[in-house]
């Protein structure tokens, strides 16, 4: 389930970068089918004319999930993107 979503811009490119924070839980003890304990996993999805998603991390606590959130956001910054909507 989505827990966050903020949505970053650049001034010149055309495409769009969201990153979320999902919550994990496990609904099945299939091997290989995802991490066994609940979670938060990270994402990056670079949204164009298709969109790429890449997964940022899986983290067990909610505040390590947003530490890794809030460090590809600097990282974002420094390349001059901005967000489209100011965090609170």
């Amino acid at each position: 389930m989505l827990v966050f979503q903020e949505v970053y811009e650049h001034p010149s490119q055309a495409s769009r970068v969201r990153l979320n924070v999902y919550e994990y839980k496990p609904e099945t003890q299939v091997a290989g089918m995802g991490p066994t304990e609940p979670g938060f996993m990270v994402t990056e999805d670079r949204v164009g004319t298709v969109t790429v998603v890449s997964t940022l991390g899986f983290f067990p606590a909610q505040e390590q999930a947003f530490a890794a959130v809030r460090s590809r956001a600097r990282e974002l910054e420094a390349q001059r993107y901005g967000s489209l909507i100011p965090a609170a």
